[in-house]
């Protein structure tokens, strides 16, 4: 089976990498301040931000994605992540997206194959859920 929608380009993904960077970047920073309130009154291990925000990023992706097949930018965009042949992923192919993505080096994969690694590795892809994009 082959997916009926619309496959996705680059400037879809590039507004899903800044808006769901957005929408980390504000969860994360208050959960972190959170974090650190229990750091100081109740003796939390401390954690620098960096490994925080990259934590929350792919717990973020990784259940957002194994839940609803989407982030909440690709809800604004109406997209959502299909295998190859048009079916839901495996739990195994969400992991490996989630990881891939959080690494920082997914989009190199635009260069050489047309499409990121995340998307590469996990044999899925970008599809429309809009009505009016099907094929």
């Amino acid at each position: 089976m082959q997916p009926t929608n619309q496959i996705q380009g680059e400037g879809t993904r590039i507004a899903h990498f800044f808006l769901d960077s957005l929408f980390i970047f504000i969860g994360c920073f208050f959960l972190y301040r959170w974090y650190n309130f229990n750091v100081f009154f109740y003796g939390f291990p401390p954690i620098r931000f960096g490994e925080f925000f990259f934590a929350f990023y792919l717990v973020y992706i990784f259940l957002f994605e194994t839940i609803f097949q989407r982030t909440p930018a690709k809800w604004m965009t109406k997209t959502k992540v299909v295998t190859l042949d048009g079916r839901r992923p495996a739990l195994w192919q969400f992991l490996i997206r989630a990881l891939i993505r959080t690494s920082l080096v997914s989009m190199f994969g635009l260069a050489w194959n047309g499409k990121p690694l995340h998307d590469t590795f996990s044999k899925t892809t970008l599809v429309s859920t809009d009505p009016s994009n099907h094929s």
